[in-house]
């Protein structure tokens, strides 16, 4: 039968039970992964094309809870006139997820959602309703 020397066992036991804590630690000190997203801005260029003042507009980030609201000035934005506006955004895949909407004369109003970054969006009247068109920059 052979001898068990238990100093040994005990030392290598030890040091086996310090290697998995520090694994154990080192591991959850790992990197965190990134968000899928980043801080960034979105921009538009917003015309008034309804024919009638334009009294509210506002911009509002959904993965944020950062908002603009613009009231142009007395009287509000009238027709055939256009502003320039800006969000601070997070930003997922270069997309947004900002809803759009705004406010005319006699408290009439439209919401919808935007996904792109930059462009000009044009208010206008079909119909009798409001709509509102996006473009990209330079088309």
């Amino acid at each position: 039968m052979k001898k068990v020397n238990v100093k040994k066992t005990i030392v290598i036991t030890a040091l086996v039970l310090v290697l998995a804590a520090v694994a154990i630690v080192c591991g959850s000190c790992a990197k965190k992964e990134e968000p899928a997203y980043e801080n960034g801005k979105v921009s538009y260029t917003v015309v008034n094309n309804t024919g009638k003042n334009v009294t509210e507009i506002v911009l509002s980030d959904n993965r944020s809870e950062n908002k603009v609201v613009s009231k142009p000035g007395e009287g509000g934005l009238p027709d055939g006139q256009s502003v320039g506006i800006e969000l601070p955004a997070m930003l997922e895949n270069n997309g947004a997820d900002v809803m759009f909407s705004f406010t005319v004369e006699g408290g009439n109003n439209l919401s919808a959602h935007i996904g792109q970054t930059t462009g000009t969006i044009t208010m206008v009247t079909e119909n009798g309703s409001l709509e509102f068109k996006i473009s990209e920059p330079g088309k």
